[in-house]
Order: C-alpha cells, then sequence, then structure tokens
C-alpha cells in the first residue's frame, strides 16, 4: 500500500507539474496575444487621430484656397494652370508631415449639366455639333438622342429615340449616372478602356456652361465650332503654355483663327473657370501610406461641392 502511496504522489506531482507548464505557455501566449492586440489597437488610434487631424487641416487649406481663388477671380482675366498659384506647393506642417497642394482649373469639356436651353428640352444650338461628333467619334451615333431623352426635363421622345420609365429626366449629379442607362451605357463607353476615349473624356459636370479654353484638353477643343479643322486646337494648346488665352478677342488673333472664329465660339467658349479640383497629399512617416484627399470646389458660391478622401 506504501509502494502504491508514493507511485500515486509521484504520479500526482508529475501531472501537476505538466499542468503548471502548459499554464505557464497558455499564459505567456495570452501575454503575447494581448501585447499585439494593445500594438495594434495603439496603431489604429494613432492612424485615426492622424485622420482626423488630417480632415481637418485639409479642411483648413480648401477654406483658404476658395478665399484665394475668389480674390483673384476680381483682378486676373483668366485661369490656366501655367499661372504659378496653380503649381504644385509644398507646405510642412509640424507633427502632420509635409503636404503636396495642387489647384487644377476645371470647366475643361462638353458642360453635360448645361446642354439645354432654360426649357430644359431644347439642346443648345453651340453644342449640336459638339455633340454629335462627340458620339461619332465614341462609334455609338446611335446614343445621340437617346441620351439628350435621357436627360431632359420632358418624357416625349426625340425623332428616332424612345423615352423609357427609368430615365431621369433631369441633368445629372455625377457623370456615372448616365450609367443608370442599363446596357445603352457601359462602364467602358463611360470611363474609356485601353487607347479609346469614353464620354468622361468628353464631357463634365463641372462647368458654368462653357468651357476654358486655357485648360481644354485638344481632343475636346476640336469637337467646337471654328476650332474643328486646320490644326487650331493643337495651336491653341501649344500657345496656351506661353501666353495663356484672356478674349475672344485674343484669340482672333492666332494665325489660322479670326473674327468669325470668335463669333462661332461666342457662347461656349471661356478663359476663367468656375470649379476647381484641389489634390491634397499628406506625407507622415508616422502613418503608412499617408493620407489624399481629391476635392472639387465652387469659386462662384465659394462652396465644397465634391470630397473624396484616399
Amino acid at each position: 500500500m506504501k509502494l502504491k502511496a508514493l507511485s500515486f504522489s509521484h504520479k500526482r506531482r508529475g501531472f501537476v507539474l505538466v499542468s503548471v507548464l502548459m499554464l505557464g505557455v497558455l499564459l505567456i501566449s495570452c501575454a503575447t496575444a494581448f501585447s499585439w492586440f494593445v500594438r495594434q489597437q495603439v496603431r489604429t488610434v494613432g492612424n485615426e487621430l492622424h485622420a482626423i487631424s488630417s480632415r481637418s487641416m485639409a479642411r483648413v487649406l480648401v477654406n483658404s484656397i476658395i478665399g484665394v481663388l475668389a480674390t483673384l477671380d476680381e483682378h486676373v482675366g483668366y485661369d490656366s494652370p501655367t499661372q504659378k498659384w496653380y503649381q504644385p506647393l509644398a507646405v510642412p506642417l509640424e507633427d502632420l508631415g509635409i503636404w503636396i497642394v495642387r489647384i487644377t482649373p476645371l470647366d475643361d469639356k462638353i458642360p453635360i449639366r448645361s446642354l439645354f436651353l432654360p426649357d430644359a428640352n431644347t439642346l443648345r444650338r453651340e453644342l449640336a455639333d459638339p455633340w454629335k461628333d462627340m458620339w461619332e467619334k465614341l462609334n455609338h451615333r446611335e446614343l445621340e438622342d437617346l441620351v439628350l431623352d435621357f436627360l431632359d426635363r420632358n418624357n416625349k421622345a426625340r425623332v428616332g429615340s424612345v423615352e423609357n420609365e427609368y430615365f431621369l429626366n433631369r441633368a445629372p449629379f455625377d457623370i456615372s449616372e448616365l450609367l443608370m442607362m442599363s446596357q445603352d451605357i457601359t462602364p467602358e463607353l463611360l470611363y474609356g478602356s485601353g487607347n479609346m476615349r469614353g464620354i468622361a473624356d468628353y464631357c463634365t459636370i463641372y462647368s458654368d456652361g462653357r468651357i476654358n479654353l486655357n485648360v481644354a484638353p485638344v481632343h475636346v477643343m476640336e469637337l467646337l465650332p471654328g476650332l474643328d479643322t486646320g490644326g487650331l486646337a493643337e495651336r491653341i494648346a501649344r500657345e496656351r503654355l506661353e501666353t495663356p488665352l484672356q478674349s475672344l478677342d485674343g484669340l482672333s488673333k492666332l494665325p489660322g483663327a479670326g473674327p468669325k472664329t470668335a463669333t462661332q465660339l461666342t457662347n461656349i467658349a471661356a478663359f476663367k473657370s468656375r470649379y476647381f479640383q484641389v489634390d491634397i497629399d499628406c506625407l507622415n512617416a508616422e502613418t503608412e501610406g499617408g493620407t489624399s484627399f481629391q476635392i472639387v470646389i465652387d469659386r462662384t458660391t465659394k462652396q465644397i461641392v465634391r470630397w473624396e478622401e484616399f
């Protein structure tokens, strides 16, 4: 009996030792996991605090930019990417890293929110040919009137078109709303694919109804009356790098242009912008990847109309 008791005692001590070792391993594992969890939480909280600080600073910067652009609107007669205040600017901020700010004038494409006369149904005469030519370049001439029916205010179909019950019958809030035309407008047709341009390469919702010739791409200017032949659009693109356009009178003095060109562009060409895109990149070594903002502002109303963070 004594031997059995002694054997049992040894086994019990061995079991207790193994249990203690297992418990120790478990505690070490829990401590390691908790330590990792704490580090992750601290990092997450740090990133969230940085995001909040960055968002607040971006808002301060944008409000300042709106004020500057409003002042420029009163004293400068044109907007061009060549002007010094539209060049990238590096702003070092203590504890918030380095901020890269870029301001880009918009109003650079066909104004899709201003296609119609005040009745919201009749296509503006000066946009009739550009609108038609755009669809030809996109190889979708069959959509020329269909999209107009999709956007105009009434529910009466144009000749050769249709009016579906799901059509917006209003100006779009965003270019992506054209995708609501279902199979008629695909993402590839809207945004382009490969070397093929899309609707978004020709049209914009950020416009006061006219196109700033100091920022419009060549393929858009080539759609405009008076600029669609003779390489005048490319000539404007070269000349504006040295001397931005400030008036139709100045445009008419370019080789290949003239008073007739200026007359044709009277209701569609502009040299100033109402809308501007502000790109802000915050580079901070303490956070992973930094923070980027893409913001669109309306100089006329002095408001932010789009805010995206990446």
